[in-house]
């Protein structure tokens, strides 16, 4: 054998294996032993996995239940359709080891269908470190905002929590490769708004940044026992926060707050269904009393108008002077916002009325839902309490949003509508966009100001000569009535105040055929951000 064929086939002498027998025999070691390691690492992390289930952990789910909650994935599950829900970060802990019980990082995420359409979500664990928000699971929260405002998906957030997790180490991540997305928490909610629906719950307590989700959120629902706090101890009931406009719904329990999420959603998702009249709707005129003095629940209005069974109010305990509300009409989703005549205000706008107001056009305006008003209002409030509340500067908030919407908008006058009031319904008579259709019903009244104070100033004089106060009274009502003769019912018409003076049980055939001429039409761009609270 030649020099160089022992240096290439011999290791060091001929009572060695060769170099090839070697390697195959080295090699094979290698190759069981990263079997090994491979099995192993997979049952580490399949053993991980099965750790962080409900079905581990059953005295932690029964702690859960006994105070009527359910758990995290109870929550998703419920959520979203059957077996849709994919996960991110199931692995993650408070720590990188093997034994850490931080399930998830407290914070269990991913995305999932609605009615056959993705979502994302994600809801903290109390159960896990009080639900705090680490690094790690704030970077996991930036990631799934990231699918959220990439791709146009609704984010719900049940936001359980006690604020910053305070002895979190905070270790930098490696950039190279950490899953983050483009945005943290807070620009990440704002980014996402009016975009894309966002909805928050709160069934617990929420504290600090757990707060501020809320807070960010499009939609804002609770349960009544749900409180938002700081980590100093300050806390306030979700009842409170409803007062206040800065929580939309309140609900009995979880199980109705994931009904109400799905509710909401489908609403945007599904474009279409097939809808059916209320059993009322031929009786809507029914509702209005007789005497045009007497109050009325605009609600009953509302639900004889809308698809039976589609009406879903938002803020209901705040500016009670306006009414807004999410519903199907002829299957097709429509905002409508409207007057409460049977408020303590009579239906007068104020400062809340007007923000309430604005902030749904916004969100209609932005989730590109038509808009229906229903107007029976003496116009804004006036004096010296609606002056603390600031009514000059918050009167233009309706106004200025109705000016710029970009969807249909149909109005419907039922009876008064005096000052700047019918405005805030329904936006100028002449602007950028004004109303696709104004209707009235015979019963319509309006002017600059209310008919009775009109004739104080027009028939001053003749009243202040009265002898009596049943006589002034007389010749105010006198002329009042005379005006409200001259401009309502078909004089209202032959003015041309209206486009149409229609019989109460025509107003929803009417709308709904108009609606069937202007499809929805989505933006490709985002048109601007709905106010937060």
């Amino acid at each position: 054998m030649a020099s160089e064929d022992v240096g290439r086939n011999v290791c060091v002498s001929g009572s060695l294996p060769t170099c090839g027998a070697f390697s195959h025999a080295t090699g094979g070691l290698i190759l069981r032993l990263r079997t090994r390691l491979e099995t192993h690492l997979l049952r580490q992390i399949a053993d991980a996995r099965a750790r962080g289930r409900d079905d581990a952990r059953p005295g932690v789910v029964d702690a859960v239940h006994r105070h009527g909650r359910l758990t995290v994935r109870e929550r998703l599950t419920a959520l979203f359709d059957l077996e849709s829900f994919v996960e991110y970060g199931a692995l993650a802990g408070r720590t990188t080891d093997p034994a850490d019980e931080a399930f998830a990082d407290g914070l269990v995420g991913g995305v999932g269908l609605v009615h056959g359409e993705p979502v994302v979500a994600a809801s903290y664990d109390e159960t896990v470190l009080g639900g705090t928000q680490s690094d790690r699971n704030h970077r996991k929260m930036a990631k799934l905002l990231y699918l959220a405002v990439e791709h146009r998906w609704p984010l719900v957030c049940f936001a359980n929590g006690g604020g910053a997790r305070l002895d979190d180490p905070m270790p930098p991540p490696p950039i190279a490769v950490s899953p983050r997305g483009r945005f943290e928490l807070c620009d990440g909610l704002a980014e996402l708004n009016g975009w894309a629906p966002t909805v928050a719950v709160v069934s617990g307590r929420a504290v600090d940044g757990h707060a501020a989700i809320a807070m960010l959120a499009d939609l804002t629902i609770a349960t009544a026992s749900a409180e938002f706090g700081t980590q100093d101890g300050h806390v306030r009931g979700a009842g409170d926060y409803a007062k206040t406009g800065d929580v939309d719904i309140v609900v009995d329990d979880e199980a109705q707050a994931v009904a109400t999420v799905r509710r909401y959603l489908r609403l945007y998702l599904v474009d279409h269904v097939p809808g059916e009249a209320a059993g009322d709707a031929d009786r809507i005129a029914d509702v209005i009393p007789e005497n045009r003095r007497r109050p009325y629940d605009m609600r009953q209005v509302i639900g004889a108008f809308a698809d039976a069974g589609s009406t879903l109010e938002l803020g209901a305990d705040w500016g009670r002077s306006m009414l807004t509300v999410l519903a199907r009409l002829d299957g097709r989703t429509v905002g409508i916002y409207a007057n409460q005549p049977k408020s303590p205000l009579a239906g007068a706008i104020d400062a809340a009325a007007a923000d309430k107001a604005a902030r749904f056009v916004e969100l209609c305006d932005a989730y590109d839902y038509p808009i229906v008003t229903f107007v029976d209002n003496p116009g804004y409030m006036v004096g010296p309490q609606a002056e603390r509340e600031g009514i000059a500067r918050h009167h233009a908030r309706p106004l200025a949003a109705l000016h710029h919407r970009t969807v249909p908008l149909y109005s419907v006058q039922i009876r008064k509508a005096y000052g700047l009031g019918p405005y805030a319904m329904s936006g100028w008579g002449a602007a950028r966009r004004v109303p696709e259709m104004r209707l009235a019903w015979p019963s319509v009244e309006s002017g600059g100001m209310s008919l009775e104070g009109a004739a104080y100033l027009v028939k001053r004089k003749e009243i202040l000569a009265a002898e009596t106060r049943e006589e002034a009274m007389a010749i105010r009502d006198g002329y009042a009535e005379r005006m409200r003769d001259a401009a309502s019912g078909l004089r209202a018409g032959r003015s041309y105040q209206f486009d149409d003076i229609v019989e109460p049980a025509a107003t929803r055939a009417t709308i709904a055929a108009m609606l069937r001429r202007t499809p929805r039409a989505r933006a490709s761009v985002k048109k601007h951000a709905i106010d937060p609270r």
